[in-house]
């Protein structure tokens, strides 16, 4: 997992893709219908459900890096903001202190890296035991109840 620094970029950029109208026709493209999926390439699947955009892991990880940065920005203002109410209501030197600390803070507050890649997703505190599992590929293996009620009667 390689993480990098932000770069200073005006804007994200991203373009309109690919768009499918169907989960069918989506899937009989097959592979190749992401291949259309490139840097700052926005797809688009409608689906009964809903709306889905599709976007490759690195514009992913950019944009999670921006919202993140915008959740701490947002938080720095709150605290910004209680810290100017308490100087109005206490202009004292401590108030006005603690409000030109807060504002410096905000100020000084470093960019989050963004990450390449997710780490794989592992369930955590899982009771499975893996000598349990057994796959079968031969279908004539495979116990049926269901058949073998209907046989019954």
């Amino acid at each position: 997992m390689a993480i990098t620094r932000k770069r200073n970029e005006t804007g994200f950029g991203l373009r309109v893709g690919s768009s499918w109208k169907s989960f069918e026709q989506f899937r009989t493209e097959g592979a190749k219908a992401l291949s259309s999926v490139k840097h700052r390439v926005i797809a688009t699947l409608l689906t009964r459900t809903g709306q889905y955009r599709i976007l490759e892991e690195k514009d992913f990880q950019e944009l999670y890096g921006i919202a993140r940065d915008v959740d701490r920005l947002r938080g720095g203002l709150r605290v910004v903001f209680v810290a100017a109410r308490a100087a109005q209501k206490h202009p004292d030197e401590e108030s006005l202190s603690v409000l030109a600390e807060a504002v410096a803070m905000l100020g000084n507050l470093p960019e989050l890296p963004v990450r390449d890649e997710f780490d794989d997703l592992v369930p955590e505190e899982t009771d499975w035991d893996d000598e349990d599992d057994e796959v079968i590929l031969d279908p004539n293996s495979v116990a049926r109840p269901l058949q073998l009620q209907e046989t019954a009667q």
